[in-house]
């Protein structure tokens, strides 16, 4: 925040400097003054708000102007910064005390006898000086009138009606920021924008009582989840299953119905007449060798035995 004016005083002067402050600010000055100040050696603080106020009151006094005093060279070091800005020092006198070169030279206001109540003559000049930096004008007048008179102030205030003085009680509106207007969206009219945003407000307001009930120690309601209800797994699964199970199972029955059916029967082999098939077991009783199979070759050769086999008996013939 920029200030209109700053205060440089010896802390010694501290009393009359806090008098000047309050007056000047019931003038809607915005005013930077430390009446708990009680470094001797200018902060970075204090640097750079003389580097960025507008106008820079220097009030000089025995004290300020006392060379033995470590707060004098504060003071003196601080008015040094601000000379060296065009048109931003302006001083003022506490009491009879001539300050050294070169701040002798310059225009000073005289501000002995300034009180809460008391106005001296120098008091409006500076108000009006200090007025004209900030682009205001008839100040000094405002002081003069009485102020008892209020048609005086009401025709002051109609002849400047830009002065923070006129604004609104006197309170500057220059840092207000507007206030944003419903924007109107193509084919959405506003009102019905409002209508949404009030909506959304009463939710939130809601919402915002019942957090209010709980944290007093009222109740609040709550709808825990039923698990047999919200997480219950749903039974088209096992559905499905039992559906494919079903199919499956008759097509394997039906297999080994088939399988049954046309199982493979005793071994059939070929006779050797033209009378087809004879099953060995219908035409060989038991313990004999049918006579084809003596003459294969699965049983054992002459060469194998080493014996004649047209000597052996013919088993099959019973011989």
């Amino acid at each position: 925040m920029a200030f209109d004016v700053l205060l440089v005083s010896a802390i010694a002067d501290s009393k009359k400097a806090t008098v000047l402050a309050r007056r000047l600010r019931a003038l809607k000055f915005r005013v930077r003054y430390d009446a708990k100040r009680t470094h001797t050696t200018p902060s970075a603080r204090d640097l750079a708000e003389c580097n960025k106020t507008t106008s820079v009151l220097v009030l000089w006094s025995a004290k300020a102007c006392n060379s033995d005093e470590a707060d004098s060279d504060w003071v003196h070091a601080m008015a040094h910064l601000a000379r060296s800005r065009s048109g931003a020092l302006v001083q003022a006198d506490l009491d009879e005390t001539v300050p050294d070169e070169p701040f002798d030279k310059d225009q000073r206001f005289d501000l002995a006898g300034l009180t809460a109540r008391a106005t001296p003559e120098g008091f409006k000049a500076l108000c009006e000086t200090l007025g004209e930096k900030d682009g205001r004008e008839g100040l000094a007048d405002w002081l003069a009138l009485a102020p008892s008179d209020e048609e005086a102030k009401t025709t002051w205030i109609a002849a400047h009606p830009n002065d923070p003085l006129a604004q609104n009680g006197g309170r500057r509106q220059d840092t207000a920021a507007p206030v944003p207007e419903p924007v109107k969206s193509a084919g959405q009219p506003t009102r019905e924008a409002g209508e949404r945003v009030t909506t959304a407000a009463a939710a939130s307001a809601a919402a915002t009582a019942q957090l209010a009930d709980a944290a007093a120690g009222n109740r609040l309601e709550l709808k825990p989840p039923k698990p047999e209800v919200d997480f219950a797994r749903p039974q088209t699964g096992r559905a499905s299953g039992l559906f494919m199970l079903v199919p499956t199972g008759l097509l394997l029955v039906g297999m080994m119905v088939m399988a049954f059916m046309f199982r493979t029967s005793p071994a059939q082999l070929s006779g050797g007449g033209g009378g087809g098939i004879v099953n060995i077991v219908e035409s060989c009783p038991a313990g004999q060798v049918p006579r084809s199979l003596v003459h294969s070759s699965l049983l054992p050769s002459e060469d194998d035995t080493g014996a004649d086999m047209s000597e052996a008996p013919d088993e099959a013939s019973g011989n």
